[in-house]
């Protein structure tokens, strides 16, 4: 491999583009362009055929996990690399995402990642401290619970009984750390799991 090519996409343009001008022009990494538009990132890939996509975990009202699922999906040989400024390392572990990496890191410790999945074809997930990792049906669970919906409703959309949602519900709580519904929901949208509009 020649030189890496990269995509950066983040909704915050200003770090999107001090992220890409750090990374471009350094041995062996050429940035291709810079996202702050989520519905465009399939067209810069189909595009441009990067060899690694960096994304922001929460980029708008789009969940970042998702996206990197959806990409995996489409064109399972780009690598994506999620970042974030919180340390959620186990619930981006938990997507088909292949590093990641926190906002706070160095561009040389970016850099280094970059190359370990490029190159070395590694997955990098760093510790992660605290909290547990949230499975796809229980993000659902999540999403429903913010939307104001109640066990029977979740229990109804989701095709399971209602001691299952009881069961997601309390794994939630213990998993982020919080003690009520509201808790779960405020944790959800800081740690960009779920969108503050839901």
């Amino acid at each position: 491999m020649n030189q890496i090519k990269i995509i950066v996409a983040d909704d915050h343009k200003m770090i999107a583009e001090g992220i890409a001008a750090q990374l471009d022009g350094q041995e062996g990494i050429s940035v291709l362009g810079v996202i702050t538009e989520p519905a465009l990132i399939f067209k810069m890939i189909n595009g441009e055929k990067p060899d690694a996509v960096l994304m922001d975990i929460r980029m708008g009202e789009y969940n970042g996990i998702k996206i990197a699922d959806e990409i995996k999906q489409a064109h399972p040989e780009t690598k994506i690399i999620l970042m974030s400024g919180y340390n959620i390392s186990n619930m981006a572990k938990a997507s088909h995402a292949d590093a990641f990496t926190s906002k706070e890191e160095s561009i040389s410790s970016l850099i280094q990642t970059i190359r370990k999945v490029c190159i070395d074809h590694a997955v990098v997930f760093p510790n992660a401290v605290g909290l547990g990792v949230l499975t796809n049906m229980e993000i659902r669970v999540l999403e429903l619970i913010s939307q104001d919906k109640r066990r029977k409703e979740i229990a109804e959309e989701l095709y399971v009984s209602e001691k299952t949602v009881t069961n997601h519900i309390s794994s939630i709580l213990a998993k982020l750390g919080v003690r009520s519904r509201v808790g779960a929901i405020m944790k959800g949208v800081e740690l960009g799991l779920i969108d503050a509009k839901q």
